[in-house]
């Protein structure tokens, strides 16, 4: 007699999975791996120590590095008949960048080395490694070559020197990293004081090319001795006179900028940015402990797998 096959529709199968378990695994390997840390604690303590000990060797002996900022806030207007009047027409985070990219300009990087004069590590007597180099370069790479200890200061300053500008309170700032406070301090500040000198010369040009077409309007209104055309002369030669003043080489030029109002001269700085001590003496623990911890979890596992090989080799009859 067949009996029927009842199926229960709530009674699901139940599946047991073979294979490995990852968790019993990995909890056995951070036990494994904590024993061999507290089994070869002292070896990590002594590898922290030794790498703290040669940070602390270290960082006395590395070159200090100090920075220094000067700031432009660049001219958007011109006073003409005691009224504001807008420079250009176009958005003025533009003229800020076209400002900027006056600073960057080589016009203005020879002007700075002409006025810091040649710089010290730039102008000194190469070795022969560098002459070799050097020689290399003017064979292969003739485009990388600087010819002369003034080449090579304006590439340093083209590199070195940073001109940001800041599209939202239209300020540029102009920062350099030097081995000495005052020498960061006496760069940006030559850059300062050349952009003004700059804008400076720009504007009696200006004066000295409206000075002169004054006087043209005026002689053709009036004649050569009219008292306005000799006034209008008077007035030219002025122009000229100052443009050329201007255009003079000067050694100063600081405290002449120092009362203007759209420059902010940068002070010397005394405390290094670099380098970091605090970042070198956690890097060399966290370096430390890492290797420590690594180089006893491997000399635990080596021994094991040793002793194990040992255990399972045939006994000699």
């Amino acid at each position: 007699m067949n009996t029927p096959l009842k199926f229960d529709h709530e009674m699901r199968p139940i599946f047991q999975r073979e294979g490995s378990d990852f968790r019993a695994h990995y909890e056995d390997w951070a036990a494994h791996s904590l024993l061999s840390i507290k089994r070869h604690r002292g070896l990590i303590a002594s590898l922290v120590a030794l790498a703290l000990a040669i940070a602390c060797i270290i960082i006395p002996l590395m070159p200090r590095k100090y920075s220094a900022e000067a700031l432009i806030y660049p001219n958007l207007f011109s006073r003409e008949q005691e009224k504001a009047v807008a420079l250009a027409s176009v958005d003025a985070a533009s003229i800020v960048s076209s400002e900027a990219r006056l600073i960057r300009s080589d016009a203005i990087l020879r002007a700075v080395v002409k006025r810091l004069g040649l710089d010290p590590v730039a102008a000194k007597s190469q070795s022969w490694a560098t002459q070799g180099l050097d020689w290399v370069r003017a064979r292969l790479l003739p485009e990388t070559r600087n010819h002369s200890p003034f080449d090579r200061a304006v590439a340093m300053l083209r590199d070195k020197v940073a001109v940001m500008n800041d599209t939202r309170s239209y300020l540029i700032s102009i920062s350099f990293t030097a081995p000495s406070a005052d020498e960061a301090a006496r760069v940006v500040n030559a850059f300062a004081i050349e952009y003004l000198r700059d804008k400076e010369l720009q504007r009696r040009r200006d004066g000295a090319a409206a000075a002169e077409h004054e006087l043209g309007r005026q002689l053709a209104i009036y004649g050569e001795k009219h008292p306005k055309v000799l006034q209008a002369a008077e007035g030219l030669d002025a122009a000229r006179a100052s443009l050329k003043a201007a255009m003079s080489p000067q050694d100063g030029g600081q405290d002449e900028v120092t009362s203007d109002e759209t420059v902010k001269l940068a002070v010397p700085n005394r405390t290094p940015t670099s380098p970091k001590g605090f970042v070198i003496l956690g890097l060399s623990f966290l370096s430390a402990l890492l290797a420590g911890v690594g180089l006893a979890i491997w000399r635990d596992r080596r021994d094991a797998k040793r002793k194990h090989t040992v255990g399972h080799q045939p006994h000699p009859q």
